[in-house]
């Protein structure tokens, strides 16, 4: 934050006389409309005044060149007396006068969530991706508003884009302060410590942090990770699961086993209170606090079923970590060098570099079992994304080998040799694959891209048309039926039926760059 605010400086300055002159005019405004009002707004004037400081940060997180800031500063002084609804009137005022004003926007969306009008508030942060405004605040706040919403897999998506932006938690714990506390997002009532609003509010964030702590462990930023789960104490002390995290990253991740055994013993007391006993126990099992024996096939497996716990919430490196303890338990697990290969895997396609890691772990499940079917395509699967298209094969027709009759193992064949540009080996692998398999979305759709490569177009749509009969809606779909029609085929009221359903879908999934490309087609 403080080097940002260094480095905007300049602009901050030359904004100042706007910004003074938009105070002024609200002063002038507020004394003829409301003397109340005013009088609030005296008491906030000055150059320290917390409305002047709260619009120089949105000034400097949010870059936008203001016509005007007079309505901004009203919605603000409209925020700080929970007048919601005029807040609401003045935002709105200043997205009439400025469209493309993204800041408006996010803080509409954020009086909306005051209301508690979450499916407003996200349409707001949408509307700011529409307008192709990528910033971490913005992802943030969607994912609030997601949990809030009662949509956790969907906040935790928002998290998952947000934390590469800016690795740091310091980012998170300052927007959320900025916008809980200043900007009233639950005021409190009264000044007791039993306020409702207080509650919810340390309740809210608590989980907050939490959840951005595990997004933090997926990328490896254990240090951040473990602040912001020590936050997340702070503020809910008896929150059981963000101390079995913090017991979990300094036992995994930062190497200092007697704190993790202080936080993970209070996370298994506090699951014993709730009655959670499984969870308790699978703590209990990382340093055998028990005095009695421990069955270690048993463990073994509740360890297994905790990684496809977190695998199925898309928590891969906490899965990684739950399949190794597995391990520890029972050496020769297939079914957790399985699971923890193809985690793995989902991490690397988050951007991780631990591609050699999926590889590793799926070879070791099929030393364990050489006829283990899906290990072998697993891992032909992870030589493919290695770019390793020789040692794919191989090991894929090996799996042809062992069940002719499984359609992943041609598919892969037929993607492998695509990328070698033998197209019809690729044609007849997919063939062979969709006749195993007719109903799969993509292998019809695959196999209508290796066609085109064989500069069959009829049959290649065949292929996308079977495809969308499957899923009506898939834009992609129905965009390569009317690129195809239109380019190959001549076809114009095909090729226009087509893109028109893939220019709708596109608006409604929000995905503006392939809608571009749609559009230009169009021109064409």
């Amino acid at each position: 934050m403080s080097n940002k605010k260094n480095k905007n400086k300049k602009r901050i300055i030359s904004e100042k006389p706007i910004l003074e002159e938009g105070l002024s005019t609200i002063g002038d405004a507020l004394r003829e409309l409301s003397p109340d009002m005013a009088i609030r707004f005296k008491a906030l004037q000055g150059i320290e005044s917390p409305a002047e400081w709260v619009m120089e940060v949105i000034f400097d997180l949010f870059p936008y060149a203001w016509k005007d800031t007079e309505l901004l500063g009203e919605a603000i002084i409209n925020i700080f007396a929970c007048e919601f609804e005029e807040a609401v009137e003045s935002l709105r005022g200043a997205i009439e006068m400025s469209p493309d004003a993204y800041p408006a926007y996010h803080l509409l969306g954020h009086v909306y969530g005051c209301m508690g009008n979450y499916k407003e508030e996200i349409d707001c942060y949408r509307k700011i991706i529409k307008l192709r405004n990528y910033y971490p605040h913005l992802y943030y706040s969607l994912g609030m508003s997601y949990l809030l919403a009662g949509r956790e897999k969907k906040a935790m998506a928002a998290f998952h884009v947000a934390v590469p932006m800016t690795p740091e938690f310091n980012v998170p714990e300052f927007w959320f302060t900025l916008t809980f506390e200043k900007l009233n997002r639950y005021p409190a009532q009264n000044n007791g410590t039993g306020d409702k609003n207080t509650i919810e509010k340390k309740r809210v964030l608590s989980k907050l942090y939490y959840m951005i702590g595990l997004e933090l462990i997926e990328y490896g930023h254990n240090s951040d990770a473990r602040q912001a789960f020590k936050k997340a104490t702070q503020l809910l002390p008896e929150f059981a699961e963000a101390y079995c995290q913090l017991g979990f990253v300094h036992i995994k991740k930062l190497r200092n086993s007697k704190r993790a055994e202080k936080y993970l013993q209070t996370a298994e007391y506090l699951l014993q209170e709730n009655k959670e006993f499984q969870r308790a126990k699978l703590i209990q099992l990382i340093f055998n606090t028990s005095e009695l024996p421990v069955d270690q096939d048993k463990a073994a497996e509740d360890w297994l079923k905790e990684g496809l716990r977190l695998q199925q919430l898309s928590l891969n490196q906490g899965a990684v970590d739950a399949y190794k303890i597995a391990i520890s338990f029972k050496r020769d697990y297939l079914d957790a060098y399985y699971n923890m290969g193809i985690a793995y895997g989902t991490l690397e396609e988050g951007g991780g570099d631990v591609l050699d890691n999926a590889v590793g772990a799926l070879k070791q499940s099929i030393r364990l079992n050489s006829t283990f079917i899906h290990g072998y395509i697993a891992l032909g699967a992870a030589y493919i994304r290695k770019e390793d298209f020789k040692s794919a094969l191989d090991v894929l027709r090996q799996a042809i080998l062992i069940d002719a009759k499984n359609p992943n193992a041609h598919y892969y064949i037929g993607v492998a040799c695509r990328a070698t540009k033998e197209f019809e080996k690729a044609a007849v692998s997919l063939s062979t694959s969709v006749l195993l398999k007719p109903d799969s979305l993509q292998i019809q759709y695959f196999l209508g891209l290796v066609l085109i490569d064989c500069k069959n177009f009829q049959s290649a749509c065949d292929a996308f048309n079977e495809a969308v009969r499957i899923k009506p809606d898939f834009a992609e779909g129905h965009f390569m039926l009317g690129y195809t029609y239109l380019e190959n085929l001549s076809d114009i009221e095909k090729g226009t039926y087509h893109l028109n359903k893939a220019e709708k879908l596109y608006i409604k999934l929000e995905d503006f760059d392939r809608l571009e490309r749609v559009r230009a087609m169009r021109v064409k």
